[in-house]
């Protein structure tokens, strides 16, 4: 009978390589490339963070894949059995799966690498969890308003947040309604209901969860200007619709100076989040131009990317071998 847990010790192995190699390129050029990215409009540096974000992890399942491509193909009678092309060393093959690793040091790394991904991953859905209940609770305390797409809460105390995961909803108190003037309101209403159409708990939860992989305070880092970038796109969105970018940085502070210190999940969206400085300073200046890109750019790229991969895809499987006979001792 075929042993796969050997083929699953050298693939967990493999992405914590490839994942350690990655985030390392990342902390060296990320310092380089953050001011740069500032000067980008703030969906774009949203979306290009989030992909950075994720890249270690996804980068090191990825190569690992590939790495086991030529088993796959083969164990699918594309190819005849890559195995009997080359010998005498340890073989990524789900045809003639590799012996478990014995190496007891590597066992605990391995042991360390799934409790770690299992904390990270664990943490968000906690989270997300929670935010679930807590949407649920406001809810049944809450009425639809009468034409505005959103949640009236009779509550005494300022309130204006997005919550959901498949089904977001927006949910301001009667106290915010009656302070905030139309216009102020109008503007509260924009920015939720635009982490609405962005899925912006996804996001937020996708950035959480699968950046473990990045060293520490660099992962802070770049959550810390997701964050604000992701606010920063709801605060333009909400300038575009009612009327300008002073009068959006007016109500974010005066919302500001209305809101007292209170915890929420932090799957829940709020136009009183983190960075408000960095984002009515955003707002008086000068907005950020960015060119959009061009589908027919990114279908090039994409084309390339699979172009090299189907090159290299050979020497990757091999190279990856030979690493991990040095990691492993074993054939």
């Amino acid at each position: 009978m075929n042993n796969y847990f050997g083929v699953i010790q050298l693939g967990l192995l493999a992405s914590l390589g490839f994942a350690i190699l990655a985030a390392l390129v990342s902390a060296i050029v990320y310092p380089f490339v953050r001011q740069r990215m500032a000067k980008l409009s703030p969906k774009l540096r949203s979306t290009t963070l989030l992909a950075w974000l994720i890249a270690p992890a996804l980068i090191g399942a990825v190569l690992s894949l590939l790495s086991f491509m030529p088993s796959i193909i083969s164990l699918f009678g594309f190819v005849p059995d890559h195995c009997s092309v080359h010998g005498g060393h340890l073989h990524l093959c789900l045809i003639h799966p590799p012996l478990p690793v014995e190496n007891s040091i590597l066992q605990l790394l391995l042991a360390a690498l799934v409790g770690i991904s299992i904390f990270f991953i664990g943490t968000p859905v906690f989270d997300l969890l929670r935010a679930h209940k807590f949407q649920r609770t406001l809810m049944m305390a809450s009425r639809p308003h009468e034409t505005d797409p959103v949640r009236i809460v009779d509550w005494d105390m300022p309130l204006a947040l997005s919550v959901g995961f498949r089904r977001m909803r927006v949910f301001i108190s009667s106290q915010l309604m009656q302070t905030l003037s139309p216009q102020q309101l109008d503007v509260v209403i924009a920015h939720e209901q635009a982490h609405v159409s962005r899925r912006d708990p996804l996001r937020h939860f996708i950035a959480h969860a699968f950046s473990f992989a990045h060293i520490p305070w660099l992962r802070k880092d770049l959550l810390k200007d997701f964050d604000l970038a992701t606010e920063q796109a709801c605060d333009e969105v909400a300038a575009a619709q009612t009327g300008g970018r002073l009068h959006v940085a007016d109500t974010i502070l005066a919302v500001e100076r209305l809101f007292i210190m209170q915890r929420v999940p932090s799957m829940v969206m709020s136009i009183s989040g983190s960075n408000i400085s960095a984002r009515v300073e955003s707002l008086v200046a000068q907005p950020p131009i960015s060119e959009p890109i061009s589908r027919g750019y990114i279908n090039l790229f994409g084309i390339g990317v699979l172009v090299a991969v189907v090159a290299v895809i050979d020497d990757l499987h091999h190279f990856t071998e030979s690493i991990l006979q040095l990691m492993t001792g074993h054939m």
